[in-house]
């Protein structure tokens, strides 16, 4: 009779190596957030350069009567504090717009407030200054 092996056999247990081709992710992570955080204030440095933006402002008067404009803007400052007058003369008219809006729907809000004071008022697309228009709530 021959001897028999009665123990099981056991699967032969393998050791990974590390690969050389994949760095290890904890460090390839922090790489890669520096790289962000260095494009993120790269954006914010530009962002904060920019003065103006396409927006809105709200045109409460047109005509040629330099007291009418300036009752029309007293009226609008007496109601609408944070809002900023744009006082225009263009030999013989005068434009007042107010407001810094950046999007069309806060500009809507506000003009149709104004409108029922000024019924000429109207809604125009214009340059407006971006931290003005931050402050309007």
């Amino acid at each position: 009779m021959s001897p028999t092996n009665t123990a099981t056999p056991t699967p032969a247990t393998t050791t990974r190596k590390p690969d050389a081709n994949k760095p290890n992710a904890p460090v390839e992570a922090l790489h890669i957030n520096r790289q962000l955080d260095y494009v993120m204030d790269t954006i914010a440095t530009q962002n904060r350069s920019v003065r103006y933006a396409p927006g809105f402002r709200v045109q409460v008067y047109v005509g040629n009567q330099r007291q009418e404009v300036e009752s029309i803007k007293l009226l609008i400052y007496q109601n609408f504090p944070e809002l900023s007058p744009y006082l225009t003369y263009n030999q013989p008219t005068y434009k007042l717009k107010v407001g810094d809006f950046m999007r069309r729907i806060d500009a809507e809000r506000y003009f149709s407030s104004i409108k029922r004071l000024v019924t000429s008022a109207q809604l125009q697309p214009d340059k407006v200054d971006v931290r003005r228009s931050l402050s309007i709530k």
